[in-house]
């Protein structure tokens, strides 16, 4: 049988060259296919890219920040947890596309188009009354004071679709923390009381991955703390009111904290904290922070065991220059080294602190050294294993002593003894020292040389209580001075000594 005859060779060359040429033709109708299908979609990307959307970023024009593709493909579901509940500060918690305008003092949650039957599901813990769609809230920690929170900023959270949220001039791939330098920034003890804790309870276990934003923010107050702020974030602090210039930005978040949380006076309450902080973590924060080289005071027993060469525990007396004050310093200290401990006379702060040495102590000689700085004050804190204090702001600096230490609280005259625990009383005690109270009798306070022995002052404080705390303010903490009984108050130092054991 014979083999089939060869095609042509002009007819071969042809048949190539059709077959090559109908690839280009599949492939057009491929694509034609595609984009006929997928048209809408490359659309919207297109114009997403190029001039950026409502709660998406341009990537061509704020790649800077920009936060990744994936995260820009769509709007999330926006989700906010309130909680108005709380006596001392009001907290939102915010997810989705956060935006945050400081010059009209708004945070906008930009919802997807449709999530309006959603809303008020995802918007939980507002007080009764509120509108899930649009609320106020002041960032700061002394809620149930009005007369100062009439002079914190208040901020309005508006839940928005995106056509109604104003566009986005900065971005942030960290979250946000919104909250108020005002009200009474600048008492040491409100510092830390009212921003320093709450701020790290509500910071610190972000790793330092949080851009704060701060209403009514005092310069002056990041730079006295600016170990403490440093420590929390990474990133410098945003005057939301535009001091800096920046007020007319628009910074957009995925995650926002408005306001700080606070649980108790000079405290924290480890259970209500993220990952269980607690007052010795915040201890051991600070002396990271300042570099405080004594994480434990003396123990005495084991001084006592080591024979001549044993050391003295170091008492200090923190002296005050208003009102509140030892009157019989001298004696006071004279007392305490007789006692056993080393003692040093300072109010910490000042450039005119007083710094005494052991020989003229008991003749009533006061030497100045000057502790302005906070890094000073909190490294001269931190070498002492005991302090004595009149209740009042420089207590405070017990948070700079070493743990096991020895906190004596001097309260005046005036039925101050709850406030004066709350306040000072339970702090030490949740930093792992040891705490002890002194209540003051009225032939010890110097408003028995103003007033009659019979007089209601001196005798009922409670009516004065009762009309009001202006009064009790003004009379018993802003009159009085301290003269302590050195026999009334020796076994408190010695329990003192005891204590450090």
């Amino acid at each position: 049988m014979k083999p089939p005859a060869p095609l042509p060779r002009s007819w071969s060359k042809k048949g190539r060259a059709a077959a090559f040429c109908n690839l280009p033709l599949l492939l057009l109708i491929g694509a034609i296919q595609f984009l006929v299908i997928y048209s809408p979609a490359i659309d919207r990307y297109m114009v997403m890219v190029t001039k950026g959307k409502p709660g998406f970023p341009s990537l061509l024009l704020d790649g800077r920040r920009g936060f990744k593709l994936v995260e820009e493909e769509s709007i999330p579901e926006p989700r906010v947890r309130c909680d108005f509940a709380d006596p001392r500060s009001d907290v939102c918690e915010l997810e989705g596309a956060i935006r945050i305008r400081g010059s009209t003092s708004e945070v906008f949650v930009v919802a997807p188009a449709g999530a309006d039957g959603l809303l008020e599901a995802n918007v939980t813990g507002l007080a009764p009354g509120m509108n899930a769609t649009s609320w106020t809230i002041q960032p700061y920690t002394r809620k149930g004071e009005a007369r100062v929170m009439r002079s914190i900023a208040t901020l309005t959270v508006r839940v928005v679709s995106p056509g109604d949220a104003p566009p986005c001039t900065v971005r942030h791939d960290v979250p946000a923390v919104v909250y108020s330098n005002g009200g009474y920034c600048g008492n040491y003890y409100h510092d830390f009381n009212d921003n320093i804790i709450p701020l790290f309870v509500t910071a610190r276990h972000l790793g330092g991955e949080v851009q704060l934003l701060v209403a009514q923010k005092q310069a002056w107050w990041f730079h006295k703390y600016r170990e403490i702020v440093d420590g929390l974030t990474n990133y410098e602090a945003v005057d939301l009111g535009g001091g800096d210039g920046d007020g007319e930005e628009v910074r957009c978040f995925r995650r926002a904290t408005l306001g700080l949380r606070s649980h108790k006076d000079l405290s924290i309450d480890p259970r209500r904290a993220p990952r269980n902080l607690s007052m010795v973590d915040f201890k051991r924060f600070l002396m990271w922070r300042y570099a405080l080289p004594r994480e434990h005071a003396i123990r005495t027993d084991e001084e006592e065991a080591a024979g001549a060469g044993r050391r003295r525990p170091r008492l200090l007396v923190v002296t005050r220059r208003s009102r509140r004050r030892f009157v019989n310093l001298p004696e006071i200290m004279a007392l305490a080294e007789e006692v056993g401990f080393d003692v040093t006379a300072s109010d910490l702060m000042s450039a005119s602190s007083a710094t005494a040495s052991a020989k003229n102590k008991a003749a009533g000689g006061v030497g100045g050294e000057g502790h302005s700085r906070m890094a000073d004050a909190s490294k001269l804190m931190n070498s002492f294993d005991a302090m004595v204090a009149v209740h009042g702001s420089g207590l405070t600096n017990l948070v700079f002593l070493p743990m096991n230490a020895v906190v004596v609280q001097v309260v005046p005259l005036g039925r101050m003894e709850g406030l004066a625990m709350d306040e000072y009383g339970v702090p030490p005690r949740d930093m792992n020292m040891r705490y002890l109270q002194y209540n003051i009798t009225a032939e010890e306070s110097t408003l028995s040389e103003v007033y009659p022995r019979a007089h209601p002052v001196l005798l009922d404080p409670m009516p004065i209580h009762e009309q009001s705390w202006s009064l009790v303010k003004d009379v018993y903490l802003g009159k009085q001075d301290v003269r302590l009984d050195v026999r009334r108050f020796r076994p408190v130092l010695l329990k003192a000594i005891q204590l450090l054991r």
